[in-house]
């Protein structure tokens, strides 16, 4: 059995394929066939030198020890299983505590992460009162979901069908894109698939319609405008490649280059704007995951590198993030917030100086330091900085939309952010995150 995907598969069990990074619900009404899942789950991991969590009473996990039986040591599985008990990371004996519980699970995964290693999750919800905690439940679920896809972890959460309403299946449904029972293993009809459409209720969709309606035609202009420059612009970029490969004059290649870093920088400026757009007008780009820092950093790092050339300004970094730093936010906001930054900094530089980018992690933040020695700014325009449609250059290009988005995504990343500046030396941006 094959469930079709454009992203990666990997093996769930010998017969089935799911997306690298999935979240599956499972509503299992036999322990016989619950423990049968269980030992499938494992031994596929195995095959694919995958660690496995198991997150589980104490009981049980002796039982699925039992089932599996000469297989732990033929096949080695000891090295490869990972024991939790599952009234110990839900809390069961206190009051469910949602960031407590998303904490526990960052913990228990961070060890892997750390050490770079392939592994997947099993975990039986234990809870006191699941009907009374629906609603923390499924904010819970839904931040997991958002997890485990950003750092491509496989995971399986367990709930008993007989002790669960069916008002929870429901709503779990909508957070996880697979959805399983002893015997059967479906797409989620109530997940928001990438290449499916789902449609709110009728009364929510009379009340919002008008909105979407107006949104979808502003970001409709826009993908067509982004559309009609990016095809022309690859093939200015292509023609200048061929080109520069092709002559031996020094000068012209160096013109050539510059022609193919402009358009590296418009793609981006292009991109940029429908990211902007995106985050203010929908609310899925707010949503919180567990994400690599360091990934990020090193991809508009890149870009801003080009985008310095372009304009005569040299781009020099110091980075010192481990690879195994996670914050808690999203990759299109965490990228927003250095692309701006970055931006900033070049464009208010003169030509021909340096800008400065620092980033290291230090008493459980993770830092980073932007200096610019350009136009800097007063007093009286620094606290104006943040504000929505506030410019404090009105020469420059721009609608002064950037860093009102900066410091909203960063506060909601519950992170800071401290600006210093002074007329004609330049500007000192430091921001910080939890890591």
């Amino acid at each position: 059995m094959a469930l079709k995907t454009n992203s990666k598969s990997i093996s769930l069990t010998d017969n089935i394929q799911v997306n690298d990074g999935s979240h599956i619900l499972y509503f299992y009404d036999s322990e016989e066939k619950y423990l049968e899942n269980l030992v499938s789950f494992i031994l596929a991991a195995k095959s694919m030198n995958q660690h496995v969590i198991v997150i589980e009473s104490y009981e049980l996990y002796m039982a699925l020890l039992d089932r599996l039986g000469e297989k732990l040591i033929e096949l080695e599985l000891i090295d490869f299983l990972h024991y939790k008990n599952n009234k110990e990371f839900y809390e069961t004996h206190g009051n469910f505590k949602f960031e407590q519980a998303l904490s526990n699970f960052k913990t228990t995964v961070q060890p892997f992460v750390d050490g770079d290693l392939s592994v997947r999750v099993w975990g039986k919800v234990a809870w006191n009162d699941l009907s009374v905690s629906k609603e923390v439940l499924n904010k819970y679920e839904c931040q997991c979901d958002l997890t485990v896809s950003e750092i491509g972890y496989l995971t399986v959460c367990c709930y008993d069908g007989k002790e669960v309403p069916s008002t929870v299946l429901t709503d779990l449904m909508k957070s996880h894109p697979y959805f399983m029972t002893d015997t059967n293993l479906v797409k989620s009809s109530l997940y928001n698939h990438p290449d499916e459409t789902i449609f709110p209720s009728l009364a929510a969709q009379k009340k919002i319609e008008t909105e979407l309606d107006f949104y979808r035609q502003k970001l409709d202009f826009i993908h067509v405008v982004a559309h009609e420059v990016r095809n022309p612009l690859t093939v200015i970029k292509s023609f200048a490649t061929i080109l520069k490969n092709e002559i031996g004059d020094r000068d012209k290649q160096t013109k050539l280059s510059l022609i193919e870093d402009y358009s590296v920088a418009i793609d981006h400026e292009i991109n940029h704007i429908i990211q902007t757009e995106q985050m203010l007008t929908t609310d899925t780009f707010w949503k919180m995951k567990l994400i690599k820092a360091r990934p990020v950093i090193e991809e508009v790092l890149e870009i801003m590198t080009i985008k310095g050339r372009t304009q005569n300004v040299v781009l020099v970094s110091d980075l010192q993030v481990p690879t195994n730093t996670i914050i808690n936010g999203n990759l299109m906001g965490f990228r927003l917030i250095i692309s701006n930054l970055l931006s900033n900094a070049i464009k208010y530089s003169f030509e021909g100086h340096t800008v400065t980018f620092k980033s290291f992690v230090e008493k459980g933040n993770l830092h980073i330091n932007i200096i610019d020695t350009g136009v800097g700014m007063s007093k009286q325009e620094c606290e104006k900085l943040f504000q929505k449609y506030q410019k404090i250059n009105q020469e420059a290009a721009g609608q002064g939309i950037g860093l009102f988005m900066v410091y909203q995504i960063v506060t909601h990343f519950k992170g800071e952010i401290n600006v210093s500046s002074e007329p004609g030396k330049g500007t000192d941006i430091r921001v910080s995150f939890p890591v």
